[in-house]
């Protein structure tokens, strides 16, 4: 009993050391997320984006050359959105909508790195591995938010390049009682423009 009694403060020393080991752990995982978003809010890039909804697939595609300059298209409508005004049309003719409707683009990408650090929780580092023929390291992380009013959950991953990019994203959601499934393949490319339409 002595000897347990001795041994006590010596293994809750080193619980102690093994939580703030993980601690320490899961705060790099999510610095590591943000740095990654952080790289790509800074990027001009393409993002071809697949979204499965029970048996319904949308298939979506935007160029962003900012955050705040993006062109965003799939086979509903297409829809330009600039600091000075946002632009849509669901067939020939661009026209501007009567209400914003930013936000439906704009859900894709987080605003500001502290708008992605108040939605991310249970940020972990799942380790090295291969996307599409190249060596990437991943990361998944939980995400709780609301968008254009409604409340959104979702468990994601992300795969980074060597040079700290997201190349591609994968994203179980819920939102309003429905689940989706979505992913997300990223290129990144600096002579992306967006501008009003003509």
């Amino acid at each position: 009993m002595r000897t347990f009694l001795r041994r006590l403060p010596t293994a809750a020393a080193l619980s102690g050391l093994a939580l703030v080991s993980i601690a320490a752990h899961a705060a790099d995982a999510r610095d590591d997320v943000f740095k990654a978003y952080q790289k790509m809010m800074r990027s001009k890039f393409t993002v071809d984006i697949t979204t499965t909804n029970g048996s319904d697939t949308l298939k979506s595609h935007g160029e962003y050359d900012t955050v705040d300059r993006i062109h965003f298209k799939n086979d509903k409508m297409e829809m330009i959105v600039l600091p000075e005004g946002t632009w849509m049309r669901t067939g020939k003719d661009w026209m501007k909508p009567p209400m914003d409707m930013s936000g439906m683009v704009k859900q894709f990408v987080p605003k500001s790195i502290e708008d992605l650090r108040a939605m991310t929780k249970n940020a972990a580092d799942q380790g090295a591995g291969t996307w599409n023929g190249q060596n990437v390291h991943a990361y998944t992380y939980d995400v709780d938010t609301t968008v254009m009013g409604i409340h959104v959950t979702s468990t994601n991953k992300i795969f980074l390049n060597a040079s700290g990019q997201i190349v591609h994203a994968e994203s179980d959601g819920q939102a309003m009682g429905k689940k989706s499934h979505t992913t997300q393949d990223i290129r990144y490319d600096d002579s992306i423009r967006v501008n009003p339409p003509k």
